[in-house]
């Protein structure tokens, strides 16, 4: 819209005039928009849905000046990574980073409470990123939980906990074992059935594939 007052007539003479500035203002905004295309790594989530307690969370990517990137949990569930927002690699580590975190917050006191319900001794409990097993057990008592379990149901978590709380007793799958197992988890033939399946809902960021 032109102002009021201004003749028509003088657009194309100062299109002209201007011609050079609206010339080089347009490649700055196209090198921009290309910038900001790079720094939004591919393959990576908007948006991170932990079933297991009932969180979603929304990831932001912000690129600084810093070489690394960092994960820093916001209010209303808003999961920024700031840094060098460019390099997936970077910003996944960071992902799995606070996603350990996340998980030790959220499944080692759960586990806790389980093996006090059921009067369990755990000599030890850590969170690690296993690509085959969703948990296992050491003849010592020590429990390893995987952090992908966050991304389970609850009834599922809560399965595999089971199932390690019971290995501190027996270190087999002998009829007692089950047996046991079937006085905390009386289902526990569904949601071992059910639990080979979720595989499939672990997400590929996770694991460090090649970006296409």
């Amino acid at each position: 819209m032109l102002p009021r007052g201004f003749s028509e007539k003088r657009v194309p003479e100062l299109l002209l005039k201007h011609r050079v500035w609206l010339e080089r203002a347009e490649k700055r905004v196209e090198a921009r928009r290309r910038t900001l295309q790079k720094e939004v790594p591919a393959n990576l989530p908007e948006v991170v849905h932990l079933r297991a307690v009932g969180q979603s969370w929304a990831v932001q990517y912000r690129p600084t000046g810093s070489k690394r990137v960092a994960a820093v949990a916001r209010p209303q569930n808003v999961l920024l990574l700031s840094g060098s927002t460019a390099e997936r690699e970077a910003c996944r580590q960071a992902l799995l980073r606070w996603l350990r975190r996340k998980a030790v917050a959220e499944l080692e006191p759960w586990f806790r409470e389980l093996a006090r319900r059921g009067r369990f001794s755990v000599s030890r409990v850590v969170v690690r990123s296993q690509r085959t097993r969703w948990a296992s057990c050491s003849r010592k008592g020590a429990v390893s939980l995987n952090l992908r379990l966050l991304f389970v149901t609850p009834e599922l978590a809560e399965h595999v906990m089971l199932h390690e709380l019971c290995h501190t007793v027996r270190m087999d799958h002998s009829r007692r074992f089950w047996e046991q197992l079937g006085k905390h988890d009386p289902e526990w033939q569904l949601h071992r059935r059910q639990l080979r399946a979720e595989w499939q809902r672990v997400p590929l960021w996770l694991d460090a594939t090649p970006t296409p």
